[in-house]
């Protein structure tokens, strides 16, 4: 993969918006096109009628995780950069958290944007994008689907960092459900007409503790 240019968020929100936009087209492999994206940095809380713009940039930052996380053996996939540092682990679990929690704040974007560039880069770890039937949620609401699979590999992410020697694949894979249930839940806090049969039913799973059987029944694997 050719070395991405880290954005510089030191700057005035007017250049930094177009500095996330050239850092995102350039992290994108060259067989996925997305329309270039809008975003409002001011904007506490990714409102469904004021969203279209960040929408566009979450669908942009979601493919780079499937496409990367899914092709980690392809050139433009290659990791050149050394392990990760304890900062970075360390940052990489806040953020996580902090999306899971708060998923529509002001600066989710940023840090969707950090955690993805940053998984995609450090050789330490990989992370699967498995659960296929999340990719259901965008026909019933697209306004959050977007986030919510992608916080399924952010959690996971987040996982591998606090359980290094874990190695079961359904322990994983359960681990980044139960981190985009946590944000569904979050998002329904703000917005209670968010509603997604599937997430709701994976909810009551968890409830009966068999949230990582649903996972081994869907014969989820890593890539």
């Amino acid at each position: 993969m050719a070395v991405i240019p880290k954005p510089n968020w030191d700057k005035p929100l007017v250049e930094r918006d177009e500095l996330q936009q050239s850092w995102l087209t350039n992290s994108v492999p060259a067989c996925v096109s997305h329309p270039q994206p809008e975003y409002d940095s001011n904007t506490h809380l990714a409102h469904p009628s004021t969203s279209r713009g960040a929408g566009i940039m979450v669908r942009k930052l979601l493919a780079v995780l499937i496409v990367l996380t899914s092709a980690a053996s392809l050139p433009c996939a290659a990791k050149m950069r050394g392990p990760s540092t304890p900062e970075e682990r360390a940052r990489a679990v806040e953020y996580v958290r902090s999306l899971e929690e708060n998923p529509l704040a002001k600066d989710s974007l940023e840090k969707r944007m950090w955690l993805t560039e940053w998984i995609v880069e450090v050789p330490d770890f990989t992370v699967s994008a498995c659960c296929k039937e999340l990719e259901s949620l965008d026909k019933v609401n697209n306004t959050y689907s977007n986030q919510l699979r992608m916080q399924v590999v952010y959690s996971q992410a987040a996982f591998l960092l606090q359980h290094p020697e874990e190695k079961n694949a359904a322990t994983i894979q359960a681990a980044g459900l139960a981190g985009t249930l946590r944000a569904y839940r979050a998002i329904q806090r703000f917005d209670p007409t968010a509603k997604y049969p599937l997430l709701d039913n994976l909810i009551a799973l968890e409830k009966k503790g068999k949230l990582q059987q649903y996972v081994q029944k869907k014969k989820c694997k890593e890539n």
